[in-house]
């Protein structure tokens, strides 16, 4: 499993999470990173998404694209829902162009919000349908806690409606722990459609530095190995203390070295 560097590890510490992830995390020992700076957090930013003008900033970088986030699936109503999905395709296209194996993103709308389990399936159904049924980009649904995908029956039921392989699950260990899910039991439920993990530590619902929290983070990465996992772990820092970023996200890489073995 290779580990990879979000580049929400720099947000709040740098102006750029993007630049301050090519600029700090090689040196760090990481050799992926997955872009979820403002890039691609809305449709119209990811519109303007751009392959090749982000390729020679990796290679400079000596760093690999792993993955993206993009805006969110759903929408607020049937316009925001196509503005979504193509969004989303955009970036499983960049993605493919970067050589990347994923985006994954959780829903764009709060649980409490009338029809938007709704949305999130349209949404789905017209990405897939955009996408190439030949993409080898994997399309992750992500957990966020409060979200309209946040339990596990929310996975169930469009995974259920979606029999398509390029749909799968991406487990974010912080949004899971947060909802009280058991996730070594999770991914062994899901182990056909996990294809990304967002890796993250919490005390509760907060975000610590890998390691420092309550998440079994060894009882997760050995369900991972059970299923035969070999896609990354996309290490996810999203603490209340930014200005200690860089320490946290050197501090992830040696910690999840030595639980995968892996010699520094």
């Amino acid at each position: 499993m290779d580990i990879i560097c979000a580049s929400i590890c720099f947000r709040g510490y740098v102006d750029d999470e993007v630049a301050g992830t090519l600029q700090y995390a090689p040196a760090m020992g990481y050799k992926w990173m997955e872009i979820h700076g403002p890039m691609s957090w809305t449709p119209d930013a990811a519109e303007l998404l751009d392959a090749e003008a982000l390729k020679p900033r990796l290679a400079a970088a000596g760093i690999r694209c792993a993955g993206i986030y993009p805006p969110g699936w759903g929408g607020a109503d049937d316009a925001d829902v196509a503005a979504h999905a193509r969004a989303i395709a955009k970036c499983a296209a960049v993605a493919e162009a970067l050589g990347a194996g994923h985006i994954a993103c959780t829903g764009a709308s709060q649980r409490t919000e009338p029809g938007a389990f709704d949305r999130v399936g349209d949404c789905i159904e017209q990405v897939l349908a955009e996408v190439p049924a030949s993409s080898p980009v994997k399309l992750c649904l992500e957990p966020h806690y409060g979200n309209i995908l946040q339990a596990p029956a929310d996975f169930e039921k469009l995974f259920n409606r979606f029999d398509d392989p390029r749909l799968g699950l991406c487990v974010d260990t912080g949004h899971f722990h947060s909802a009280g899910v058991d996730q070594p039991s999770l991914i062994h439920h899901f182990a056909g459609r996990v294809y990304n993990v967002h890796l993250k530590d919490h005390i509760g619902a907060t975000s610590v530095g890998i390691g420092r929290g309550e998440v079994d983070l060894a009882a997760i990465i050995a369900a991972l190995r059970g299923i035969s996992y070999s896609a990354g772990l996309t290490v996810e820092l999203e603490v209340e203390d930014p200005e200690n970023l860089p320490r946290y996200t050197q501090e992830a890489y040696i910690y999840l070295s030595g639980l995968l073995g892996q010699k520094l």
